[in-house]
């Protein structure tokens, strides 16, 4: 019996389970325990989007409707990257309303904080309105740069909130550099799970790291840290010196 089957047994007699569809990382993290408020942190090209495309294969798979919400892409290269990454299943998702995408054209915008308080309502409307179960956010990084501290962590509790009421899960991406050390923390604390991405130099080879800080209810322990790369063809691979924090 496969690791996907084993845990989606899991998630069937006990509680939910949300699979990645990549079967090592699904090993190594333990699914994520829905419904959830998610945090996806990182650096430029650390893999963000890659993780969070990954999440969207798996709930799609796993026949969950997702909703993405994305500041980076078109719909048609979105469709165009996850069909290269993972199936060519991902067009007919779309295509049947499985998969919705809604882009939000912000990078040429002469940001403010009347704009981005605008677009955080937007996106408020845009998770309480939709029926899927699934609600990705890639990248709000664009969206809250404007705001005051307050106003961040008042989105991040609505958020909370939703998730909690409805049962909706919400799958947030962020620069690390986005916001005070401080103010991160108390996001993070927001948060039922928190992944850091980092890009490191081992050895001669540059390698970009998973690290699983918080998983509320995961049946794995947090801590583990793992090195993987993005492969054209098979999407995030997990490289063998993937190791656990001590």
């Amino acid at each position: 019996m496969s690791i996907n089957e084993q845990i989606a047994g899991i998630a069937e007699s006990e509680e939910r389970i949300l699979l990645t569809g990549n079967e090592e990382l699904d090993r190594r993290i333990g699914g994520f325990p829905l419904p959830t408020l998610a945090l996806i942190e990182g650096e430029n090209s650390s893999g963000k989007s890659v993780i969070v495309q990954q999440i969207t294969y798996g709930a799609l798979k796993h026949n969950f409707k997702v909703d993405y919400v994305t500041t980076e892409n078109t719909i048609i290269s979105l469709i165009r990257q996850m069909k290269s990454l993972f199936s060519e299943e991902i067009e007919d998702k779309f295509l049947s309303g499985e998969l919705k995408v809604i882009v939000l054209h912000v990078k040429d915008l002469k940001w403010d904080e009347k704009i981005s308080r605008y677009f955080l309502k937007v996106l408020e409307n845009l998770i309480n309105r939709s029926p899927a179960q699934i609600f990705v956010i890639d990248s709000l990084t664009y969206l809250v740069t404007h705001v005051s501290e307050n106003e961040v962590l008042n989105f991040f509790t609505k958020c909370r909130n939703i998730v909690d009421s409805t049962e909706k899960s919400i799958f947030l991406t962020l620069h690390s550099f986005a916001f005070p050390s401080e103010l991160m923390m108390r996001i993070r604390s927001i948060c039922d799970c928190n992944i850091k991405l980092e890009i490191k130099e081992i050895g001669n080879m540059t390698v970009r790291l998973i690290i699983v800080t918080k998983l509320k209810g995961a049946t794995k322990s947090t801590g583990n840290i793992l090195t993987f790369e993005v492969d054209p063809s098979l999407g995030i691979k997990i490289l063998p010196f993937s190791r656990a924090k001590a």
